[in-house]
């Protein structure tokens, strides 16, 4: 015959007193109907793991209004022993998943030099040009001082004569010129338009903590693409993931160097119950999520507001 648990009575008397059903409870704390019946019946050995049990006996009390702490103290004897935690265990730090840097290409480090050799080549030929100009007008005086005045006199009746010719043609080339500075200042607002789209930049996505009551913690994501996530482990952890109308979509215990990815961008809000945080790093789109508390079990809430 087996013993009869008083630990399991009490608490399947205090669930009664609730009116709440293995069913509600299972929604309450987020804890399998199975382990629930295990706890009622005193059968520790049901549980996913030695440091599971009292985590659960923990959720329970506390589902049922028992203040865990004297249930441990009164019940001792019938609860697994807790497993001293590593002592080499490296405290968790603030750290972020490496990014891979985009290594500038070779052209692109020559931009600058290029600028600067064309810079250098236009203040040159501006200045050869200069020069050029120069010379031809102290060539042409020179050759203007050593005429005569007479053929200084015919010069300028010739050169009185063309300019009554050339008169409309300049007044069309002033015209033309008109026309092209309006038309390039007609343009002028296109290129900036272009220029000002160029600029523009993709928001990045904000992951930021709504709030925290007890070992429950809200995070919003917004203004991001997609809702990817990534588990990496680093010991022993139980983690069961839940969507915004309760369905199951993982499930498990891991261990050291175990991974898990996951794409919820069609999920408006997601539930991770993680057993034991300090030995699972949650990334969303390769950012680190940062814990609120350092209790070891722990429900992350994440709402994308994106979907």
């Amino acid at each position: 015959m087996f013993r009869v648990s008083e630990l399991g009575l009490r608490l399947k008397t205090a669930r009664e007193e609730k009116g709440y059903s293995h069913e509600e409870l299972q929604k309450i704390t987020k804890i399998q109907k199975r382990y629930l019946l295990a706890i009622e019946e005193g059968d520790f050995s049901k549980m996913p793991g030695e440091f599971y049990g009292r985590a659960f006996v923990k959720s329970y009390c506390e589902a049922v209004g028992l203040d865990p702490e004297m249930v441990f103290e009164e019940h001792h004897d019938e609860l697994p022993k807790p497993k001293r935690e590593p002592t080499d265990l490296p405290p968790r730090v603030n750290r972020s998943k490496p990014k891979t840097v985009k290594k500038k290409s070779k052209m692109s480090s020559l931009i600058p030099t290029l600028i600067a050799i064309l810079f250098i080549i236009a203040i040159a030929t501006a200045f050869w040009f200069m020069r050029l100009d120069s010379g031809s007008d102290s060539a042409g005086v020179s050759r203007e001082e050593s005429q005569s005045s007479s053929e200084i006199d015919m010069i300028d009746s010739v050169n009185n004569n063309e300019e009554e010719e050339n008169e409309p043609v300049i007044n069309g080339n002033v015209d033309n010129n008109a026309n092209s500075n309006e038309n390039g200042t007609n343009e002028e607002p296109e290129n900036e338009n272009a220029n000002n789209e160029e600029d523009e930049e993709p928001a990045e996505q904000t992951l930021s903590l709504e709030g925290t009551e007890g070992n429950r913690s809200t995070y919003n994501l917004s203004d991001a693409e997609s809702f990817e996530v990534t588990m990496e482990f680093t010991g022993d952890s139980w983690l069961a993931i839940t969507n915004g109308d309760g369905d199951e979509l993982h499930q498990g215990t891991h261990s050291d160097g175990d991974q898990e990815s996951f794409d919820f961008s069609e999920e408006s809000e997601v539930t991770f119950n993680m057993g034991n945080v300090r030995t699972a790093e949650l990334y969303v789109n390769e950012e680190l999520l940062e814990y609120s508390s350092d209790d070891h079990r722990q429900y992350i809430i994440i709402q994308n507001s994106d979907s």
